[in-house]
This record gives C-alpha cells, structure tokens and sequence, in this order.
C-alpha cells in the first residue's frame, strides 16, 4: 500500500469518526435549512455512505468540510425531489390533461348511483298518471313544444303546463330525497289543479 493510500484511509476513519459525533450537530443543521426532520436520518446514513465511498486527501477543517458535504448532500436531496415532482407531474398531465383533471369516465361506483338514480326516475314517472307521464316524455325526451302536445292531447296550453309542473314538482321530491334537503312537502307538490 502506497503512503498516500495509507493516509487517504486514515483521514476517511478520522472523518467517519468526527460524522459519527457530529450526528447531532449535523441534523439541526439540516433541520434549520428546512429539511424535513422524518428524513434527516436518511440523510444522514446517505451522507456516511457517501463519505465511506470517496477517496479524499488531506482535510484541513474536517468539521466545516462534514458541514459541506452535508449541505451539498441537502441540494442534491432537493433537486432529485424537484425532478421527482417534474416527472409527476408530466406524468399526470398525460395521463389527464393540462388542466389535470380527472378523466371524464365515470368510476365503477358512480356509474352505479347513476344507475340506482336513473332506476328511481323511472319509478317516479311510472307513478305519475299516464297523461302526465306520456307529456313529460314528449316535451322532455322527444323534444315535441307545448303548443304541439297541447294540439295532440286536445288540451290547452296551460293544462300541459301544469302537467309539467305536477311532473317537476314529483321529480324535485325525488331529487331532495337523493341531496337529503328536503324543501318541497308531498302536499305541495300534489297541489296542482288541472283544467
């Protein structure tokens, strides 16, 4: 072994020893430089390792030299967590656009309440006369005006009008029992005459 090696390998004892007391010292300094304290350990093993692995000659201030490399260690920690989050981000940018988002499908849980939801309508509408029902279905689904359903029932304009009214108002009851907001009693909603 050369005398030069020798010494490299005396010197890295002398350091391992002086981080092993500086433990301490070591971690408020990464915690005043806003380190996060469940990863000052971490670094701290990191900075060993490093230290271990590295062949340096003569240190002149071995304490402010550890204080270096610790602080280098903290840039390199936090420039790896900004790429970190960089790619992150790329990746969900693709994967859900620039304004990130959520895709536009539905979940499995979503389309399920939709399902029950839908299933609820359908059973609000059966319950409603056939006349009301069938002019809610014509205006609503089938995109037929008032005036047309009117002529085709023989009814006037505000009969049909009303005939929505009952079917919104029993609908509405529907939709504040799915919020759980209740605003509209049963009675009021009955309470529509037809003419």
């Amino acid at each position: 072994m050369s005398p030069g090696n020798e010494y490299s390998r005396i010197n890295q004892a002398g350091l391992a020893q002086l981080l092993g007391e500086m433990r301490p010292e070591l971690g408020r300094f990464m915690l005043a430089r806003q380190c996060n304290p469940a990863e000052v350990d971490d670094l701290l093993q990191d900075l060993y390792v490093k230290l271990s692995g590295v062949q340096t000659g003569p240190v002149s201030n071995p304490r402010a030299y550890l204080y270096q490399m610790a602080n280098n260690l903290l840039h390199d920690h936090r420039r790896g967590r900004r790429r970190q989050q960089a790619r992150d981000d790329h990746w969900a940018r693709n994967r859900t656009g620039d304004d990130l988002e959520r895709d536009a499908e539905p979940t499995p849980e979503e389309s399920a309440i939709a399902r029950d939801e839908l299933e609820r309508v359908n059973a609000v509408i059966a319950l409603l006369p056939d006349r009301t029902a069938q002019i809610l279905k014509m205006y609503r689904l089938d995109g037929v005006s008032q005036k047309a359903i009117a002529n085709s029932f023989g009814l006037s304009l505000s009969a049909v009008e009303k005939h929505l009214q009952r079917a919104y108002r029993k609908l509405l009851l529907l939709r504040e029992e799915l919020d759980s907001a209740p605003q509209l009693s049963q009675t009021e909603a009955d309470d529509v005459s037809f003419s």
